[in-house]
């Protein structure tokens, strides 16, 4: 723990964060990710429960992370108005408000508008909290503080599916959980300033600029965004199909974000010290050998666990080595914009991942979620080989 302050310290120094920022902010990320990874599968658990078509569960996952496409595009100008803290402070206290309402309304059609708004509001936090840890941190220990960062969200995000063995999640009262979970995110922000970046207003021409310049980052923060909705959403669906029980089809959403919290710091520390683009094309590799493993291992608990704590890391990976390689190449107003940017590609891939996982069991029931992994890795592979030869300044390494 004193190894883990003194390298924050070593991060904020010459920056707008204190070490006292940069941790609460951590915490706050890591209390909201608590709320999302207990939230996500517990509603797609009730929906099951209550006889609800798979294609209909993933497009209902799917709407919370439909919110950031339409509000992402004003998210810096909020930023710039309010100031991080505020924003945060705000977000949270909507994700709450919805939550509840989640909890007093059917399980169908009244919660495709209360999941778009739920969704809104942690992706905004995430959001806000990727851009503070970014900016705030050095070059030289940029890759490391994040993985912090993600191991933070990550490890409450494997924590949430074993809360739900623990409550009836056919009750109301289990959402009532998350949302007194999330409102405890807000303690940690007393002890935050409200910074407010400088942040350029979002045009389509610097847009457009940011995005030509980024490929194998936007395809890295899509397929993070599939893998990690399409999996957290439907891989208990995907085990009950296959006879499981309901704790132990809870369980492998645990091994698959466990991967993401063990694997992200050696990531993280080797990003620092080798190309990232180098670590991305690694990351998909190892993910996309694992999703294929998994096709042919099913029926071997240690086999199934392995390989999901490999696509969890790997995945996880992918976009935080790409917020640190955003840190190099952008500071400022740009880094700002380029990080909401690329939180909306993940978005698409969040939104699109559950929909076209559901989709895919429907066809092939239940191994269609597998070959969506797979191909998702696939289409990094694809793109780091396309984009080779072709000289990014974006990826130099500085």
């Amino acid at each position: 723990m004193i190894q883990l302050v003194n390298i924050l310290a070593k991060s904020t120094e010459n920056s707008h964060s204190s070490i006292l920022d940069t941790l609460s902010v951590i915490t706050v990320a890591g209390i909201v990710g608590l709320t999302f990874g207990y939230t996500l599968p517990l509603l797609s658990l009730i929906m099951e429960n209550n006889k609800i078509d798979p294609t209909l569960i993933g497009f209902s996952a799917a709407t919370e992370s439909a919110a950031i496409l339409i509000v992402g595009p004003f998210v810096p100008r909020i930023i710039r108005a309010l100031g991080l803290r505020k924003i945060i402070s705000i977000a949270i206290l909507v994700g709450v408000a919805a939550l509840c309402c989640i909890a007093l309304t059917d399980p169908l059609w009244d919660w495709f508008p209360l999941r778009f708004i739920l969704g809104g509001a942690i992706f905004i936090v995430f959001i806000a909290s990727d851009i503070w840890v970014t900016e705030g941190s050095t070059n030289r220990r940029r890759g490391l503080v994040l993985a912090i960062y993600g191991t933070a969200v990550t490890t409450g995000i494997a924590l949430g599916p074993l809360l739900i063995p623990l409550v009836k999640y056919h009750n109301t009262f289990s959402v009532f959980i998350g949302a007194i979970i999330l409102a405890s995110s807000l303690l940690p922000l007393i002890f935050v300033n409200n910074f407010r970046p400088h942040i350029h207003k979002l045009d389509g021409k610097q847009t457009f600029t940011i995005l030509k310049s980024i490929p194998i980052i936007l395809a890295a923060a899509l397929v993070f965004g599939i893998v990690d909705s399409s999996a957290l959403s439907l891989l208990p669906i995907f085990a009950l199909h296959l006879g499981s029980g309901e704790a132990e089809s809870v369980r492998l959403v645990s091994f698959l974000v466990a991967g993401a919290i063990f694997l992200q710091l050696p990531i993280g520390w080797l990003s620092d010290r080798f190309n990232r683009r180098l670590v991305i094309e690694l990351c998909a590799l190892g993910g996309g050998a694992a999703s294929i493993t998994f096709y042919f291992v099913i029926g071997f608990d240690w086999a199934i666990w392995v390989c999901l704590f490999v696509i969890g890391g790997t995945s996880a990976a992918l976009y935080t080595v790409s917020l640190a390689k955003l840190g190099d190449s952008y500071t400022g107003g740009n880094l700002a914009t380029a990080i909401s940017i690329i939180a909306m590609i993940f978005a698409i891939g969040s939104t699109t991942g559950p929909i076209v996982g559901g989709i895919a069991i429907t066809l092939w029931d239940p191994y269609g979620l597998n070959m969506v992994i797979i191909g998702s890795f696939l289409l990094v592979c694809l793109t780091c080989m396309f984009f080779r030869n072709t000289k990014l300044t974006s990826f130099s390494n500085t």
